[in-house]
Protein backbone atom coordinates (compact mmCIF):
# COMPACT_ATOMS: atom_id res chain seq x y z
CA UNK A 1 0.00 0.00 0.00
CA UNK A 2 2.67 2.45 -1.10
CA UNK A 3 2.39 5.57 -3.24
CA UNK A 4 4.40 5.76 -6.47
CA UNK A 5 5.51 9.32 -7.27
CA UNK A 6 6.32 10.46 -10.82
CA UNK A 7 7.17 14.18 -11.06
CA UNK A 8 10.35 14.53 -13.17
CA UNK A 9 10.57 18.37 -13.15
CA UNK A 10 11.68 20.54 -10.27
CA UNK A 11 11.38 19.48 -6.66
CA UNK A 12 7.76 18.19 -6.76
CA UNK A 13 8.74 14.54 -6.25
CA UNK A 14 11.06 15.28 -3.32
CA UNK A 15 8.59 17.60 -1.61
CA UNK A 16 5.77 15.07 -2.02
CA UNK A 17 7.93 12.22 -0.64
CA UNK A 18 8.92 14.24 2.43
CA UNK A 19 5.32 15.22 3.05
CA UNK A 20 4.16 11.59 2.88
CA UNK A 21 7.01 10.43 5.13
CA UNK A 22 5.88 12.97 7.70
CA UNK A 23 2.38 11.45 7.58
CA UNK A 24 3.81 7.87 7.81
CA UNK A 25 2.66 7.03 4.29
CA UNK A 26 5.11 4.80 2.41
CA UNK A 27 6.20 6.10 -0.99
CA UNK A 28 8.55 5.28 -3.80
CA UNK A 29 9.81 7.65 -6.52
CA UNK A 30 9.56 6.47 -10.12
CA UNK A 31 12.19 8.07 -12.34
CA UNK A 32 10.26 7.36 -15.54
CA UNK A 33 6.91 6.29 -16.96
CA UNK A 34 8.46 2.92 -17.69
CA UNK A 35 9.29 2.43 -14.00
CA UNK A 36 5.83 3.65 -13.01
CA UNK A 37 4.34 1.05 -15.38
CA UNK A 38 6.33 -1.60 -13.53
CA UNK A 39 4.91 -0.43 -10.18
CA UNK A 40 1.37 -0.50 -11.58
CA UNK A 41 1.88 -4.03 -12.86
CA UNK A 42 2.91 -5.05 -9.34
CA UNK A 43 -0.25 -3.56 -7.81
CA UNK A 44 1.01 -0.30 -6.30
CA UNK A 45 -1.36 1.26 -3.77
CA UNK A 46 -1.79 4.66 -5.49
CA UNK A 47 0.01 6.91 -7.95
CA UNK A 48 0.91 10.61 -7.58
CA UNK A 49 1.89 11.89 -11.02
CA UNK A 50 2.54 15.30 -12.57
CA UNK A 51 0.47 15.96 -15.67
CA UNK A 52 3.48 16.84 -17.78
CA UNK A 53 4.98 13.36 -17.11
CA UNK A 54 2.15 11.71 -19.04
CA UNK A 55 3.36 12.99 -22.41
CA UNK A 56 5.38 10.71 -24.67
CA UNK A 57 5.29 7.27 -26.25
CA UNK A 58 5.87 5.42 -22.96
CA UNK A 59 2.40 6.44 -21.80
CA UNK A 60 0.90 3.81 -24.15
CA UNK A 61 2.60 1.01 -22.16
CA UNK A 62 1.14 2.44 -18.95
CA UNK A 63 -2.32 2.61 -20.49
CA UNK A 64 -2.01 -1.00 -21.69
CA UNK A 65 -0.92 -2.10 -18.21
CA UNK A 66 -4.02 -0.45 -16.71
CA UNK A 67 -6.25 -2.25 -19.21
CA UNK A 68 -4.71 -5.59 -18.22
CA UNK A 69 -5.45 -5.15 -14.52
CA UNK A 70 -7.61 -7.93 -12.93
CA UNK A 71 -11.32 -7.11 -12.62
CA UNK A 72 -11.08 -6.21 -8.94
CA UNK A 73 -8.10 -3.80 -9.36
CA UNK A 74 -8.49 -0.13 -10.16
CA UNK A 75 -5.29 1.79 -9.33
CA UNK A 76 -6.18 5.33 -8.13
CA UNK A 77 -4.23 8.22 -9.74
CA UNK A 78 -3.76 11.70 -8.23
CA UNK A 79 -2.68 14.02 -11.03
CA UNK A 80 -0.97 17.32 -10.30
CA UNK A 81 -2.66 19.31 -13.07
CA UNK A 82 -1.45 22.29 -15.03
CA UNK A 83 -4.01 25.04 -15.32
CA UNK A 84 -7.77 24.63 -15.36
CA UNK A 85 -10.02 22.14 -17.14
CA UNK A 86 -11.09 24.77 -19.69
CA UNK A 87 -7.49 25.27 -20.81
CA UNK A 88 -6.81 21.53 -21.21
CA UNK A 89 -6.53 20.18 -24.76
CA UNK A 90 -8.54 17.28 -26.13
CA UNK A 91 -5.41 15.09 -26.21
CA UNK A 92 -4.73 15.88 -22.53
CA UNK A 93 -8.29 14.95 -21.62
CA UNK A 94 -7.92 11.62 -23.44
CA UNK A 95 -4.73 10.92 -21.48
CA UNK A 96 -6.62 11.60 -18.23
CA UNK A 97 -9.48 9.32 -19.28
CA UNK A 98 -7.04 6.53 -20.08
CA UNK A 99 -5.99 6.45 -16.42
CA UNK A 100 -9.58 5.21 -15.62
CA UNK A 101 -9.49 6.30 -11.95
CA UNK A 102 -7.90 9.74 -11.73
CA UNK A 103 -8.38 12.74 -9.43
CA UNK A 104 -6.98 16.12 -10.59
CA UNK A 105 -5.37 18.48 -8.09
CA UNK A 106 -4.54 21.92 -9.51
CA UNK A 107 -1.30 23.69 -8.69
CA UNK A 108 -0.22 25.47 -6.55
CA UNK A 109 -1.01 22.56 -4.21
CA UNK A 110 -1.87 22.77 -0.52
CA UNK A 111 -0.19 20.06 1.61
CA UNK A 112 -3.34 19.10 3.55
CA UNK A 113 -5.31 18.78 0.34
CA UNK A 114 -2.68 16.42 -1.13
CA UNK A 115 -2.55 14.24 2.00
CA UNK A 116 -6.32 13.95 2.14
CA UNK A 117 -6.47 12.97 -1.54
CA UNK A 118 -3.76 10.32 -1.08
CA UNK A 119 -5.38 8.89 2.10
CA UNK A 120 -8.70 8.70 0.28
CA UNK A 121 -7.06 6.91 -2.65
CA UNK A 122 -5.30 4.42 -0.33
CA UNK A 123 -8.53 3.74 1.59
CA UNK A 124 -10.30 3.03 -1.69
CA UNK A 125 -7.41 0.76 -2.68
CA UNK A 126 -7.68 -1.08 0.68
CA UNK A 127 -11.34 -1.74 0.03
CA UNK A 128 -10.39 -3.18 -3.36
CA UNK A 129 -8.07 -5.69 -1.69
CA UNK A 130 -10.70 -6.54 0.89
CA UNK A 131 -13.22 -7.10 -1.86
CA UNK A 132 -10.69 -9.33 -3.64
CA UNK A 133 -10.20 -11.42 -0.49
CA UNK A 134 -13.95 -11.82 -0.07
CA UNK A 135 -14.24 -12.75 -3.73
CA UNK A 136 -11.46 -15.34 -3.42
CA UNK A 137 -13.13 -16.85 -0.36
CA UNK A 138 -16.47 -16.85 -2.12
CA UNK A 139 -14.98 -18.51 -5.18
CA UNK A 140 -13.31 -21.08 -2.93
CA UNK A 141 -16.56 -21.78 -1.15
CA UNK A 142 -18.39 -22.02 -4.45
CA UNK A 143 -15.78 -24.49 -5.65
CA UNK A 144 -16.15 -26.47 -2.43
CA UNK A 145 -19.93 -26.39 -2.79
CA UNK A 146 -19.69 -27.52 -6.40
CA UNK A 147 -17.35 -30.37 -5.48
CA UNK A 148 -19.56 -31.31 -2.53
CA UNK A 149 -22.67 -31.34 -4.71
CA UNK A 150 -20.83 -33.32 -7.37
CA UNK A 151 -19.81 -35.89 -4.76
CA UNK A 152 -23.35 -36.02 -3.37
CA UNK A 153 -24.85 -36.56 -6.83
CA UNK A 154 -22.25 -39.21 -7.64
CA UNK A 155 -23.01 -41.08 -4.40
CA UNK A 156 -26.77 -40.58 -4.65
CA UNK A 157 -26.84 -41.89 -8.22
CA UNK A 158 -24.67 -44.91 -7.39
CA UNK A 159 -26.85 -46.38 -4.61
CA UNK A 160 -29.77 -48.70 -5.29
CA UNK A 161 -32.20 -46.39 -3.50
CA UNK A 162 -34.34 -43.46 -4.52
CA UNK A 163 -32.91 -40.27 -2.94
CA UNK A 164 -34.75 -36.95 -2.78
CA UNK A 165 -34.55 -33.63 -0.99
CA UNK A 166 -36.86 -30.71 -0.27
CA UNK A 167 -36.77 -27.13 0.87
CA UNK A 168 -37.75 -26.40 4.52
CA UNK A 169 -41.41 -26.03 3.47
CA UNK A 170 -41.41 -29.49 1.90
CA UNK A 171 -41.06 -28.41 -1.74
CA UNK A 172 -39.36 -31.29 -3.58
CA UNK A 173 -36.55 -29.98 -5.76
CA UNK A 174 -34.22 -32.95 -6.22
CA UNK A 175 -34.49 -36.65 -7.10
CA UNK A 176 -31.61 -38.94 -7.95
CA UNK A 177 -31.34 -41.02 -11.10
CA UNK A 178 -32.74 -44.12 -9.39
CA UNK A 179 -36.07 -42.32 -8.79
CA UNK A 180 -36.53 -41.62 -12.48
CA UNK A 181 -35.41 -45.14 -13.42
CA UNK A 182 -37.96 -46.67 -11.01
CA UNK A 183 -40.91 -44.41 -11.83
CA UNK A 184 -40.16 -43.81 -15.52
CA UNK A 185 -41.41 -40.21 -15.29
CA UNK A 186 -39.68 -37.28 -17.08
CA UNK A 187 -37.06 -35.28 -15.18
CA UNK A 188 -38.61 -32.58 -13.04
CA UNK A 189 -42.18 -33.82 -13.47
CA UNK A 190 -42.51 -34.72 -9.78
CA UNK A 191 -41.02 -31.51 -8.35
CA UNK A 192 -43.03 -29.57 -5.80
CA UNK A 193 -46.13 -31.45 -4.66
CA UNK A 194 -46.51 -33.62 -7.77
CA UNK A 195 -44.74 -36.49 -6.00
CA UNK A 196 -47.90 -37.43 -4.08
CA UNK A 197 -49.63 -38.34 -7.33
CA UNK A 198 -47.15 -41.22 -7.72
CA UNK A 199 -48.62 -43.01 -4.69
CA UNK A 200 -51.43 -45.52 -4.76
CA UNK A 201 -54.76 -43.65 -4.38
CA UNK A 202 -55.46 -45.51 -1.13
CA UNK A 203 -52.10 -44.34 0.33
CA UNK A 204 -52.05 -40.68 -0.76
CA UNK A 205 -53.94 -39.08 2.13
CA UNK A 206 -52.06 -41.15 4.70
CA UNK A 207 -48.70 -40.17 3.16
CA UNK A 208 -49.70 -36.49 3.00
CA UNK A 209 -50.85 -36.49 6.63
CA UNK A 210 -47.61 -38.07 7.82
CA UNK A 211 -45.49 -35.66 5.75
CA UNK A 212 -47.39 -32.59 7.00
CA UNK A 213 -46.85 -33.75 10.57
CA UNK A 214 -43.08 -34.04 9.99
CA UNK A 215 -42.91 -30.59 8.37
CA UNK A 216 -44.82 -29.05 11.29
CA UNK A 217 -42.88 -30.77 14.08
CA UNK A 218 -39.51 -31.63 12.58
CA UNK A 219 -40.04 -35.29 13.49
CA UNK A 220 -38.36 -37.85 11.21
CA UNK A 221 -40.58 -39.11 8.40
CA UNK A 222 -41.11 -42.85 7.97
CA UNK A 223 -43.94 -44.61 6.18
CA UNK A 224 -44.66 -47.61 3.96
CA UNK A 225 -46.71 -46.93 0.83
CA UNK A 226 -47.24 -48.19 -2.70
CA UNK A 227 -45.34 -46.26 -5.36
CA UNK A 228 -46.18 -46.41 -9.04
CA UNK A 229 -43.55 -48.33 -10.99
CA UNK A 230 -42.64 -47.55 -14.60
CA UNK A 231 -44.46 -50.77 -15.54
CA UNK A 232 -47.74 -49.25 -14.30
CA UNK A 233 -47.87 -51.54 -11.26
CA UNK A 234 -47.68 -50.25 -7.69
CA UNK A 235 -44.80 -51.56 -5.57
CA UNK A 236 -44.33 -51.27 -1.83
CA UNK A 237 -41.55 -48.90 -0.73
CA UNK A 238 -40.30 -47.62 2.62
CA UNK A 239 -40.10 -43.82 2.69
CA UNK A 240 -37.82 -42.07 5.19
CA UNK A 241 -36.65 -38.48 5.66
CA UNK A 242 -34.53 -36.52 8.16
CA UNK A 243 -34.27 -32.74 8.58
CA UNK A 244 -30.95 -30.90 8.33
CA UNK A 245 -30.73 -28.03 10.82
CA UNK A 246 -28.63 -24.86 10.98
CA UNK A 247 -26.43 -23.94 13.94
CA UNK A 248 -29.45 -22.19 15.45
CA UNK A 249 -31.63 -25.29 15.14
CA UNK A 250 -33.65 -24.07 12.17
CA UNK A 251 -34.53 -26.66 9.52
CA UNK A 252 -32.77 -25.71 6.30
CA UNK A 253 -33.46 -28.85 4.26
CA UNK A 254 -34.99 -32.33 4.25
CA UNK A 255 -33.21 -35.36 2.81
CA UNK A 256 -35.15 -38.55 2.18
CA UNK A 257 -35.03 -41.97 0.59
CA UNK A 258 -37.41 -44.56 -0.86
CA UNK A 259 -36.43 -48.22 -0.50
CA UNK A 260 -38.08 -50.88 -2.64
CA UNK A 261 -39.47 -53.41 -0.11
CA UNK A 262 -42.04 -55.00 -2.40
CA UNK A 263 -40.49 -58.48 -2.31
CA UNK A 264 -40.14 -58.32 1.47
CA UNK A 265 -43.73 -57.14 1.84
CA UNK A 266 -45.08 -59.89 -0.40
CA UNK A 267 -42.95 -62.44 1.43
CA UNK A 268 -44.41 -61.28 4.75
CA UNK A 269 -47.93 -61.57 3.40
CA UNK A 270 -47.19 -65.04 2.05
CA UNK A 271 -45.67 -66.05 5.37
CA UNK A 272 -48.79 -64.94 7.21
CA UNK A 273 -50.99 -66.81 4.75
CA UNK A 274 -48.79 -69.86 5.13
CA UNK A 275 -49.06 -69.72 8.92
CA UNK A 276 -52.83 -69.52 8.69
CA UNK A 277 -52.86 -72.36 6.16
CA UNK A 278 -50.54 -74.48 8.27
CA UNK A 279 -52.70 -73.93 11.33
CA UNK A 280 -55.72 -75.01 9.32
CA UNK A 281 -53.90 -78.03 7.89
CA UNK A 282 -52.58 -79.17 11.25
CA UNK A 283 -56.02 -78.99 12.81
CA UNK A 284 -57.50 -80.95 9.93
CA UNK A 285 -54.71 -83.54 10.10
CA UNK A 286 -55.11 -84.00 13.84
CA UNK A 287 -58.86 -84.37 13.37
CA UNK A 288 -58.26 -87.00 10.69
CA UNK A 289 -55.76 -88.86 12.90
CA UNK A 290 -58.25 -88.78 15.76
CA UNK A 291 -60.98 -90.20 13.50
CA UNK A 292 -58.67 -92.90 12.13
CA UNK A 293 -57.58 -94.03 15.58
CA UNK A 294 -60.99 -93.96 17.21
CA UNK A 295 -62.83 -95.63 14.32
CA UNK A 296 -60.14 -98.27 13.81
CA UNK A 297 -60.10 -99.19 17.50
CA UNK A 298 -63.88 -99.57 17.57
CA UNK A 299 -64.03 -101.77 14.45
CA UNK A 300 -60.83 -103.84 14.71
CA UNK A 301 -61.03 -107.50 15.69
CA UNK A 302 -57.87 -107.20 17.77
CA UNK A 303 -55.37 -104.64 19.02
CA UNK A 304 -52.80 -106.13 16.64
CA UNK A 305 -55.07 -105.52 13.66
CA UNK A 306 -55.88 -102.02 14.94
CA UNK A 307 -52.17 -101.24 15.32
CA UNK A 308 -51.39 -102.36 11.78
CA UNK A 309 -54.29 -100.40 10.29
CA UNK A 310 -53.46 -97.27 12.23
CA UNK A 311 -49.77 -97.43 11.28
CA UNK A 312 -50.60 -98.02 7.64
CA UNK A 313 -53.12 -95.19 7.40
CA UNK A 314 -51.01 -92.67 9.28
CA UNK A 315 -47.96 -93.70 7.23
CA UNK A 316 -49.87 -92.98 4.04
CA UNK A 317 -50.86 -89.57 5.45
CA UNK A 318 -47.18 -88.87 6.14
CA UNK A 319 -46.26 -89.74 2.55
CA UNK A 320 -49.00 -87.46 1.25
CA UNK A 321 -47.72 -84.63 3.44
CA UNK A 322 -44.19 -85.16 2.12
CA UNK A 323 -45.43 -84.69 -1.43
CA UNK A 324 -47.32 -81.55 -0.47
CA UNK A 325 -44.25 -80.09 1.20
CA UNK A 326 -42.23 -80.76 -1.95
CA UNK A 327 -44.89 -78.94 -3.96
CA UNK A 328 -44.95 -76.02 -1.44
CA UNK A 329 -48.41 -76.98 -0.14
CA UNK A 330 -50.19 -75.22 -2.97
CA UNK A 331 -50.99 -77.84 -5.54
CA UNK A 332 -49.56 -80.94 -7.20
CA UNK A 333 -50.41 -83.22 -10.15
CA UNK A 334 -53.08 -85.90 -9.92
CA UNK A 335 -50.97 -88.53 -11.68
CA UNK A 336 -48.21 -88.01 -9.09
CA UNK A 337 -50.73 -88.54 -6.30
CA UNK A 338 -52.04 -91.77 -7.87
CA UNK A 339 -48.59 -93.20 -8.55
CA UNK A 340 -47.35 -92.42 -5.04
CA UNK A 341 -50.41 -94.11 -3.48
CA UNK A 342 -49.95 -97.25 -5.62
CA UNK A 343 -46.19 -97.71 -5.07
CA UNK A 344 -46.56 -99.93 -1.96
CA UNK A 345 -48.97 -102.20 -3.83
CA UNK A 346 -47.15 -102.71 -7.12
CA UNK A 347 -45.76 -106.24 -7.38
CA UNK A 348 -44.64 -106.32 -10.99
CA UNK A 349 -47.55 -108.58 -11.98
CA UNK A 350 -49.34 -105.91 -14.01
CA UNK A 351 -52.30 -105.49 -11.72
CA UNK A 352 -52.78 -101.77 -12.49
CA UNK A 353 -53.77 -99.87 -15.58
CA UNK A 354 -53.61 -96.09 -14.98
CA UNK A 355 -54.58 -93.44 -17.50
CA UNK A 356 -55.76 -89.86 -17.44
CA UNK A 357 -54.63 -86.28 -18.25
CA UNK A 358 -52.02 -84.43 -16.24
CA UNK A 359 -54.34 -82.26 -14.12
CA UNK A 360 -53.44 -79.97 -11.22
CA UNK A 361 -54.97 -80.83 -7.85
CA UNK A 362 -55.10 -78.79 -4.65
CA UNK A 363 -53.31 -79.78 -1.46
CA UNK A 364 -56.37 -80.79 0.55
CA UNK A 365 -57.81 -82.75 -2.39
CA UNK A 366 -54.43 -84.49 -2.88
CA UNK A 367 -54.33 -85.54 0.78
CA UNK A 368 -57.90 -86.86 0.69
CA UNK A 369 -57.38 -88.73 -2.59
CA UNK A 370 -54.18 -90.30 -1.25
CA UNK A 371 -56.02 -91.63 1.79
CA UNK A 372 -58.91 -92.92 -0.35
CA UNK A 373 -56.57 -94.74 -2.76
CA UNK A 374 -54.73 -96.24 0.18
CA UNK A 375 -58.01 -97.60 1.58
CA UNK A 376 -59.07 -98.97 -1.82
CA UNK A 377 -55.69 -100.60 -2.45
CA UNK A 378 -55.52 -102.06 1.07
CA UNK A 379 -59.02 -103.49 0.71
CA UNK A 380 -58.15 -104.91 -2.74
CA UNK A 381 -55.03 -106.56 -1.32
CA UNK A 382 -57.06 -108.23 1.43
CA UNK A 383 -60.24 -109.15 -0.38
CA UNK A 384 -60.22 -107.92 -3.98
CA UNK A 385 -58.29 -107.87 -7.22
CA UNK A 386 -54.85 -107.56 -5.61
CA UNK A 387 -55.38 -110.72 -3.56
CA UNK A 388 -54.86 -113.01 -6.55
CA UNK A 389 -52.37 -112.98 -9.43
CA UNK A 390 -55.00 -112.57 -12.17
CA UNK A 391 -56.70 -109.56 -10.61
CA UNK A 392 -56.83 -106.25 -12.47
CA UNK A 393 -57.55 -102.66 -11.42
CA UNK A 394 -58.31 -99.97 -13.97
CA UNK A 395 -57.84 -96.42 -12.69
CA UNK A 396 -58.78 -93.60 -15.03
CA UNK A 397 -59.94 -89.99 -14.86
CA UNK A 398 -60.86 -87.19 -17.23
CA UNK A 399 -62.72 -83.90 -17.64
CA UNK A 400 -66.18 -84.58 -19.05
CA UNK A 401 -67.59 -81.79 -21.20
CA UNK A 402 -66.01 -78.35 -21.10
CA UNK A 403 -66.84 -74.80 -20.12
CA UNK A 404 -68.07 -73.47 -16.78
CA UNK A 405 -69.91 -76.73 -15.93
CA UNK A 406 -67.08 -79.09 -16.86
CA UNK A 407 -67.15 -82.20 -14.67
CA UNK A 408 -64.17 -84.11 -13.31
CA UNK A 409 -64.68 -87.89 -13.02
CA UNK A 410 -62.34 -90.35 -11.30
CA UNK A 411 -62.84 -94.15 -11.50
CA UNK A 412 -61.44 -97.19 -9.72
CA UNK A 413 -62.66 -100.47 -11.31
CA UNK A 414 -61.58 -103.94 -10.15
CA UNK A 415 -61.99 -107.09 -12.27
CA UNK A 416 -60.90 -110.77 -12.45
CA UNK A 417 -60.67 -110.93 -8.70
CA UNK A 418 -62.61 -112.92 -6.12
CA UNK A 419 -66.37 -112.71 -6.15
CA UNK A 420 -67.53 -109.58 -4.35
CA UNK A 421 -70.19 -109.62 -1.67
CA UNK A 422 -71.98 -106.64 -0.12
CA UNK A 423 -70.40 -105.97 3.30
CA UNK A 424 -72.55 -106.38 6.38
CA UNK A 425 -71.33 -103.12 7.90
CA UNK A 426 -69.69 -99.93 6.64
CA UNK A 427 -66.17 -99.46 7.96
CA UNK A 428 -64.05 -96.36 8.44
CA UNK A 429 -62.42 -96.84 5.05
CA UNK A 430 -65.75 -96.87 3.23
CA UNK A 431 -66.98 -93.78 5.01
CA UNK A 432 -63.66 -92.01 4.41
CA UNK A 433 -63.85 -92.78 0.71
CA UNK A 434 -67.47 -91.80 0.19
CA UNK A 435 -68.06 -88.98 2.66
CA UNK A 436 -64.70 -87.32 3.34
CA UNK A 437 -63.48 -87.52 -0.23
CA UNK A 438 -66.77 -86.17 -1.61
CA UNK A 439 -66.60 -83.29 0.86
CA UNK A 440 -63.04 -82.30 -0.09
CA UNK A 441 -63.93 -82.27 -3.77
CA UNK A 442 -67.35 -80.63 -3.28
CA UNK A 443 -68.84 -83.48 -5.32
CA UNK A 444 -70.14 -87.04 -4.97
CA UNK A 445 -68.37 -90.36 -4.32
CA UNK A 446 -69.88 -93.84 -4.53
CA UNK A 447 -68.66 -97.37 -3.93
CA UNK A 448 -70.35 -100.18 -5.90
CA UNK A 449 -70.01 -103.79 -4.69
CA UNK A 450 -70.64 -105.57 -7.98
CA UNK A 451 -70.18 -109.31 -8.15
CA UNK A 452 -67.47 -109.08 -10.83
CA UNK A 453 -65.51 -106.52 -8.84
CA UNK A 454 -65.64 -103.45 -6.64
CA UNK A 455 -65.84 -100.09 -8.37
CA UNK A 456 -65.62 -96.51 -7.20
CA UNK A 457 -66.52 -93.26 -8.96
CA UNK A 458 -65.84 -89.68 -7.84
CA UNK A 459 -67.52 -86.76 -9.60
CA UNK A 460 -67.18 -83.02 -9.07
CA UNK A 461 -67.04 -79.81 -10.99
CA UNK A 462 -63.55 -79.41 -12.46
CA UNK A 463 -62.95 -76.32 -10.33
CA UNK A 464 -63.37 -78.59 -7.30
CA UNK A 465 -59.92 -79.99 -8.04
CA UNK A 466 -58.20 -76.90 -6.64
CA UNK A 467 -60.81 -74.98 -4.62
Amino acid sequence: MSVAILAPRGRDAEVARQLLDKENIASVVAPSVEKLTHYVQNQIGAVLVAEEALIGTEIEALQHSLQMQPPWSDVPFIVLANGTASSRSAAAKLRMDALRNAVLLSRPLHAEELVRAIRSALNARTRQYEARERMVKLEFREQQLYESEAKFHAIADSVDQMIWSTLPDGYHDYYNRRWYEFTGVPDGSTDGEAWNGMFHPDDQERAWSKWRHSLATGDPYEIEYRLKHRSGDYRWVLGRAQPVRSSTGEIIRWYGSCTDIHKIKIAEEQRQLMLVEMNHRVKNTLAMVHAIVSQTLRQADSLQDAQASIQSRIGMMAQAHDRLIQSTWTETKIDEVVEAALVPHRSGQGHFKVEGPDLPIGSKQALALTMALHELATNAAKYGALSIAAGKIHIYWDIIDQGENAVFEFNWVESKGPKVEQPSRRGLGSRMIEQALAGYFNGSAELSYKTEGLSFVLKSLSKGLTD
